[in-house]
């Protein structure tokens, strides 16, 4: 068989497309240490590698979840903490208040200090932090203010949230709407809605926000002093105690400041527990965050796996693939024939 000038031509002309084309494959390999660059050239392994990248797309997205939570939660403990400071120099001054050597002018400047903090605990419950109110739950508005001299929470009076024995159901229901109004975000503990609903199951997210009308106090209190009705929540509190500083001599009554002592001690606790379960949540979070980080870990190692090339042989690979085509180059000197064009200038 007869083998023509065009036939080498040809043949030469494919063999060098192909060793470019392989050239050019190792050459995306080792820049991107990738061993395919389109879906169609491994299918398998490129379905393994989009289901592993979502995956990891998914933790990285409850990673920031939980950054979110944690610095809302950090801010929230932080803020109690300064609540905390104000009950408890409030306390100082009302057993200042309560020694039986104070005068009546000594009383009425504890009084002063008491209505201070007061203020100070209105402005603490109105923190926020990135548009949002620390301990408002889910309103974007100032969840605490004074209203005739009364505190309200999300525009209801506190005084009249009553959930104790003698509420109805339907105030009871109110309260605890109120209190379990918060703030979720999902951390990956399986998103679920109620059937009926259709409302995303709070169990099945993360509650990263306390609704502040659960360690300030609610409803009334008939009980501690005789013929009076006294309020619960620790601002209003506070005012009746410097209520009674404030009276003359005459009037005055050691008795009911202390029984007003006595709620307000009761009453402040529910601060220092609220601040327990900040700590309970944040370590939760940090236990998820461990987690979290072992199977990022994982899932990367399964990545380079099933996409990844060996660095060393892909590298060796594509030298002698450089060596092999600068060969081919070099033989086409042979092959292809020199011509009257090549004398042309």
């Amino acid at each position: 068989m007869r083998i023509t000038y065009r036939m080498m031509t040809s043949k030469y002309s494919t063999n060098l497309n192909s060793l470019s084309s392989d050239l050019d494959k190792l050459n995306t390999q080792v820049a991107t240490g990738r061993k395919y660059a389109r879906t169609s050239e491994d299918v398998s392994s490129a379905v393994r590698g989009y289901q592993i990248r979502r995956n990891i797309s998914k933790i990285e997205g409850y990673q920031d979840n939980i950054s979110h939570a944690d610095d809302f939660l950090t801010n929230s403990e932080s803020t109690l903490g300064q609540m905390e400071s104000s009950l408890a120099e409030a306390t100082d001054k009302i057993l200042q208040g309560m020694n039986g050597t104070q005068s009546q002018d000594d009383r009425k400047i504890i009084a002063t200090e008491l209505r201070t903090i007061q203020d100070q605990l209105l402005e603490t419950l109105n923190t926020s932090t990135s548009g949002m109110y620390l301990f408002g739950g889910s309103n974007d508005q100032k969840p605490f203010a004074v209203v005739s001299g009364k505190l309200q929470y999300n525009g209801k009076n506190l005084d009249d949230l009553n959930d104790g024995a003698t509420a109805t159901a339907a105030e009871k229901e109110l309260v605890n709407s109120l209190k379990k109004d918060s703030l979720y975000v999902d951390i990956g503990l399986g998103v679920s809605f109620d059937e009926t609903t259709g409302e995303v199951d709070r169990n099945s997210v993360f509650n990263y926000s306390t609704a502040g009308i659960n360690f300030v106090g609610n409803g009334t209190n008939s009980t501690v002093i005789s013929g009076e009705t006294v309020s619960n929540n620790l601002y209003d509190l506070l005012g009746r105690i410097a209520t009674e500083f404030e009276k003359s001599d005459v009037n005055y009554s050691a008795s009911k400041v202390d029984s007003l002592y006595g709620l307000y001690k009761e009453n402040s606790l529910k601060t220092y527990q609220t601040t327990t379960q900040i700590g309970a949540k944040s370590q939760y979070l940090e236990f998820m965050t461990s987690r979290y980080e072992t199977q990022n870990f994982n899932l990367e190692e399964r990545q380079v796996k099933v996409e990844g090339v060996d660095a060393a042989y892909t590298y060796i690979a594509f030298q002698s693939q450089k060596v092999a085509y600068s060969a081919a180059l070099q033989m086409g000197q042979s092959v292809v024939q020199q011509s009257v064009f090549d004398y042309m200038s």
